[in-house]
């Protein structure tokens, strides 16, 4: 039996989003380092921020992903904790996320489980779409809307198209869970 592809769900509302972004910006990390894709053209902006800080606003976004996993995958998954950095994806105009999947294929501990991602633009954009492959191209129209989110298995192959206009902003969550066998 397949198992689903991806799930989505509108979690947050334009006000949410606009709370979450001012917190986010408030409270941003300097000291990490984005860490993309080997072998793909990431053109993006990552800046960094510990889930501590906004674990209380980012709680309707963990029990989406929570739900999204019992119910659709089944990943065995590490707890998340306050700890840990989540990137903050900024997309301008030409910029964009070539075709790669999430993951740590060194490590030999753990593996990235799920590529969960909540939608922070506050204003419409042109381009930039969420694309997934599954036997071919699938656009994931639904997750440009603000206070959208997607959860996918992080071994689907997936890009963000180049952005044509507006800004694009984006967090991202990888659920790390025991080494797949």
């Amino acid at each position: 039996m397949r198992k689903t592809l991806f799930s989505h769900a509108q979690v947050y509302n334009l006000d949410q989003v606009k709370e979450l972004n001012k917190l986010i910006i408030k409270n941003l990390i300097t000291t990490s380092k984005d860490h993309p894709a080997e072998d793909a053209v990431k053109t993006s902006e990552v800046k960094f921020i510990k889930l501590g800080i906004i674990g209380n606003l980012l709680n309707p976004f963990i029990q989406f992903c929570n739900s999204a996993n019992v119910n659709a995958f089944g990943f065995d998954l590490f707890n998340l904790n306050s700890d840990k950095a989540l990137n903050y994806n900024i997309y301008k105009k030409n910029t964009e996320y070539n075709w790669h999947t999430d993951g740590e294929p060194s490590n030999p501990i753990r593996d990235i489980k799920l590529t969960c991602l909540l939608n922070l633009s506050e204003n419409d954009y042109e381009g930039g779409n969420l694309k997934l492959f599954d036997a071919k191209e699938v656009d994931i129209d639904m997750f440009n809307k603000p206070g959208s989110a997607i959860v996918f298995p992080s071994f689907i192959n997936h890009r963000v198209s180049k952005l044509i206009s507006g800004e694009r902003y984006s967090l991202s969550i990888w659920w790390y869970g025991p080494k797949f066998r």
